[in-house]
């Protein structure tokens, strides 16, 4: 049976560099790996919706608990997507800034 987990965010992060994005979530995972994490979440929520139309009492209430939980574990990824998303922009305007600032100073290095 599928399981959902909901991911939880802390409500501030002490550990975030002070120069570095405003993100509320920190998360080890890339991009690509909370896009699978989600995909994989999207197709427990179909296999569950399927287990709904089971005989079995007690199948069918453990598929509505765990879908009770749907909704709170696409927000943790949702979130934690969002996060990520902006740290990677953040770093990657950061980086745009660096080479900006170094083409400004590569014509004096060479007078």
């Amino acid at each position: 049976m599928a399981a959902l987990t909901p991911i939880y965010a802390p409500a501030f992060d002490t550990a975030a560099p002070a120069a570095g994005p405003a993100c509320s979530l920190q998360r080890s995972g890339s991009l690509w790996q909370l896009g699978i994490e989600a995909q994989e979440l999207t197709s427990a929520i179909g296999q569950l919706a399927e287990q709904l139309e089971t005989d079995d009492p007690e199948q069918r209430a453990s598929a509505l608990a765990e879908l009770e939980a749907a909704p709170l574990a696409e927000e943790g990824n949702k979130a934690a997507l969002a996060a990520k998303a902006d740290a990677t922009c953040w770093v990657i305007e950061h980086l745009r800034g660096q080479a900006a600032y170094r083409q400004l100073l590569l014509p004096s290095c060479h007078e």
